[in-house]
């Protein structure tokens, strides 16, 4: 299965232009953003797991018995 090649373009903006000029000061961009996203995902699929174990959670109380 071939990889498509995902585009980022940044707007005139202070925001989008400082953004830029941070991601660029890494030597290996691609590699860089690449780990950024999988730490963002990572993050992520980490909170919906928590998410799913506290709706597990019951009001009940555990008398350890």
């Amino acid at each position: 299965m071939a990889c498509k090649l995902i585009g980022l373009s940044f707007k005139n903006s202070p925001e989008d232009m400082e953004l830029y000029e941070w991601i660029i000061k890494h030597s290996g961009i691609s590699a860089f953003i690449k780990d950024t996203l999988r730490a963002t995902k990572e993050n992520e699929i980490s909170k919906n797991k928590n998410k799913e174990i506290e709706t597990k959670k019951t009001e009940l109380v555990d008398l350890d018995f």
